[in-house]
């Protein structure tokens, strides 16, 4: 399926440039005038270049679950890019985000395009957090920012039909950190955070890499068949994508 046209709302160029100078972007995307909203990153490495609406994971995502019409939960969803793409194949989209920031810029720039979402402040690692049901949770980029993944993961999977994930791993080798979670044990490791102040990082000062293999067992156990997408080498080590479909309730 083809992405769904936008109306583009026209914006002066003196609100785009207030829009553009108000607020500390990290990421850019380029209006169908080809105006630029947002702004590229001075950190090396990150976010150097305009990000494409939708991308290649959201078109390839669509392609395998269809989102138009579905209830879409988006995990972390920085400055919008992603919940942009996920509208445009339209997908009812909640997207949430551990920074208030963040819900601001995403708002400012679903405006710039003619779109809307719900979109709020919420920390997804919560232990007392209640969600309702989603038929999507497109989880990208947030699960190796965390300090208890596990936990988070058996809290969010029995609220959705399928998830897909992209999220760094520890190598199968790695036991530079352990996890204890719901009674076990889980080896991995542990990676530093910059903390509130890094806008690329989690909450805390260290989050915990899983394995792929027991990431692949959690999504199992909880009723869900899983599709690897492939594995890819990057500066911060290995990275993958998986979608899950659930197919039978959670064991036990």
């Amino acid at each position: 399926m083809k992405a769904m046209p936008r109306f583009e709302p026209i914006l002066p160029d003196a609100d785009l440039k207030l829009i553009n100078e108000s607020l500390p972007w990290h990421a850019a995307t380029e209006l169908g005038d080809g105006r630029i909203i947002g702004s590229l990153t001075a950190r090396k490495g990150k976010r150097e270049q305009v990000e494409p609406i939708p991308d290649k994971r959201i078109t390839r995502l669509d392609r395998e679950l269809g989102l138009a019409g579905r209830t879409v939960l988006e995990i972390g969803c920085f400055e919008g890019i992603h919940t942009l793409g996920l509208c445009s194949y339209g997908a009812r989209v909640t997207a949430v985000d551990l920074r208030p920031l963040n819900v601001i810029k995403t708002h400012a720039r679903l405006s710039a395009y003619g779109e809307s979402a719900d979109v709020f402040a919420v920390d997804v690692e919560d232990p007392a957090l209640e969600l309702p049901h989603y038929d999507v949770v497109f989880h990208c980029g947030v699960l190796y920012h965390l300090e208890e993944p596990v936990r988070h993961l058996r809290k969010l999977l029995p609220c959705c039909d399928a998830i897909y994930l992209d999220t760094h791993v520890a190598r199968e080798d790695e036991d530079d950190a352990t996890l204890e979670s719901g009674g076990r044990t889980y080896l991995g490791h542990g990676h530093h955070e910059g903390g509130w102040n890094d806008p690329f990082s989690g909450r805390g000062k260290g989050a915990f890499w899983l394995r792929l293999s027991d990431l692949q067992s959690i999504l199992e156990e909880a009723g869900f068949e899983v599709d690897n997408w492939g594995v890819r080498e990057e500066r911060n080590g290995p990275r993958v994508g998986l979608l899950a479909r659930r197919v039978r309730p959670a064991a036990g």
